[in-house]
């Protein structure tokens, strides 16, 4: 049975299924469509099935180049699926939105051309050891040299309010992979963000990321996913699902942020997962802030009851690291350590300490 699914609910869009179009009372617009799709059906829509998302981003990048803003106004999308979402998140709900809303611009492009065209790469930030060795990088997304310089979380914002967030988290999770088989060598850790939100079917969405590694020459140990910060927690059953489908694949996980208000330590304790890590919020001045300080500690108690490997983001000062490094926190990531680049940079700090098991 097929369902509708509009987007007021910023439900992600699925692989396949069925589009369907409408022009009421603009003649322009439904010409426009005809001449890209071919004549409408009975009811006077469009209907067109697609079987990869590759396949609808080059639709509605087709129809975006051919509609005016003002047609994007008049036309209307409304998608159907063959099976229900498997998230309470995605829920689905009946009707028609407009083109303009699907085919939102994002600086000089529109969100779903940055996705087709894969408008943006990877950048490697290191994560060290108390000694400043570097046991892997988190891969960053970052836009192309000659492209304008965008926020990569506005541009996931921007890609959710249209439906489109599960297909740039593929493309951006398939670009830190390339970059990494270029870049990387086997035994270092490779973390990559993703929004749980977008795997609407853990067992099928995450397949293709696998056979990406396994044709990349890489092994999925080496890899680390990472719940981003931007996602609600609420839906835990989901999450689980999730980080069952990685753990098959013998991939590690973390959660990224832990401490804000979305990501709490409760969560942390029922999905145990290989890293934690502590919020830039936390770490900042953690040198000379008592709540910090005991917000640290409580973390690594906790992540202590299942061998979690805590992990502080944010350093920047020689004095939190210190902190840190008394405090017991085996890892770190900062601008202390190496900022983003599109290569592997030399880590310039280093101090003797000893090493931890990762």
């Amino acid at each position: 049975m097929l369902s509708s699914q509009a987007l007021e609910r910023q439900a992600p869009l699925r692989d396949s299924g069925y589009v369907e179009f409408r022009a009421d009372r603009d003649a322009g617009a439904a010409r426009t469509l005809t001449e890209l799709l071919g004549p409408p059906g009975k009811e006077g829509y469009w209907s067109v099935r697609y079987d990869h998302y590759q396949q609808l981003l080059q639709m509605l990048n087709a129809a975006d180049r051919k509609l005016t803003d003002a047609q994007k106004q008049s036309v209307q999308f409304r998608f159907f699926f063959e099976e229900p979402a498997a998230s309470a998140d995605q829920d689905e709900s009946d009707g028609w939105v407009q083109a303009a809303r699907l085919l939102t611009g994002f600086g000089s492009h529109r969100v779903v051309d940055y996705i087709a065209n894969r408008r943006f790469s990877s950048y490697m930030q290191p994560i060290v050891q108390l000694s400043g060795t570097p046991i892997g990088y988190e891969m960053l997304l970052r836009p192309l040299p000659e492209q304008p310089p965008f926020r990569p979380s506005e541009l996931f914002e921007a890609a959710r309010e249209a439906g489109l967030h599960s297909f740039l988290d593929r493309e951006a999770r398939n670009s830190a992979i390339r970059v990494a088989s270029r870049q990387l060598p086997a035994g270092v850790k490779k973390f990559i963000n993703f929004l749980p939100s977008s795997i609407y079917r853990p067992d099928q969405c995450l397949q293709q990321t696998f056979e990406r590694i396994i044709m990349s020459g890489m092994d999925p140990a080496d890899f680390v996913f990472e719940v981003v910060e931007t996602e609600r927690l609420d839906d835990v059953k989901h999450l689980n699902k999730v980080f069952a489908a990685y753990r098959n694949m013998g991939i590690r996980l973390a959660m990224d942020d832990l401490g804000d208000e979305f990501a709490t330590v409760d969560a942390m304790e029922q999905l145990q997962p290989d890293y934690i890590k502590l919020d830039r919020k936390w770490v900042t001045g953690c040198d000379v802030d008592a709540d910090k300080q005991r917000r640290i500690e409580n973390v690594l108690e906790r992540a202590s009851r299942f061998h979690g490997v805590v992990l502080a983001e944010g350093v920047e000062r020689e004095e939190e690291w210190r902190y840190l490094r008394e405090a017991g926190v085996p890892l770190m990531q900062g601008y202390l350590f190496g900022r983003p680049s599109p290569v592997p940079m030399p880590v310039r700090f280093e101090r003797t300490a000893s090493i931890v098991s990762v």
